[in-house]
């Protein structure tokens, strides 16, 4: 069979390849399987690459491992590098934080914001940035509301709002350098 661009696959590699895909449980090992058949039909990379959302580097990668290692190439391997410690001791204690109004932890606003869990767990023991904080939120199905510092309407009905916001916006910087 003449490819014009592409890859070689034999019989008993197609069948191995569309056996893999169906018994995929991990949508990258799905996604890798077809694009290797996509090349294996004749397709360009950059197609290839386009049609599953990934770059055309990532369809080379998948052929190569392919023909070096077989499906076993394809397989998503076990996550390297140094398991997080901090999130999870963040995890136990997040629920019950939130529970609890934060003007008790000396915070003149009456919601969580992600820098003051984050503040909080540091005096806790546990360094973790305010990203991680959101992430550990998302993983506990935790959705905290961002509020915004204004006061909708016209300046005579919402002055008192106004010069409340002006006030804490021109104290919260003194508040964050306290702790």
């Amino acid at each position: 069979m003449a490819m014009s661009s592409g890859i070689f696959l034999s019989r008993s590699n197609r069948r191995q390849l569309e056996r893999f895909s169906k018994k995929a449980k991990d949508k990258r090992e799905y996604r890798a399987s077809l694009g290797v058949l996509l090349r294996g039909d004749g397709k360009a990379a950059e197609e290839v690459g386009r049609q599953l959302g990934v770059t055309r580097k990532q369809v080379f990668t998948w052929c190569r491992k392919f023909r070096s290692e077989g499906t076993d190439g394809l397989r998503v391997r076990k996550q390297t590098g140094r398991p997080a410690r901090q999130k999870a001791a963040a995890k136990e204690i997040i629920p019950d934080m939130i529970r609890k109004d934060p003007r008790a932890f000396g915070y003149l606003k009456g919601r969580w914001a992600l820098r003051d869990i984050a503040r909080e767990l540091k005096k806790e023991g546990i360094e973790l940035h305010y990203t991680g904080v959101r992430r550990a939120l998302n993983e506990l199905g935790i959705v905290l509301k961002q509020p915004k510092l204004r006061a909708p309407g016209s300046l005579k009905k919402n002055y008192r709002k106004r010069r409340e916001i002006a006030n804490y916006r021109r104290i919260a910087p003194a508040l964050l350098k306290k702790g």
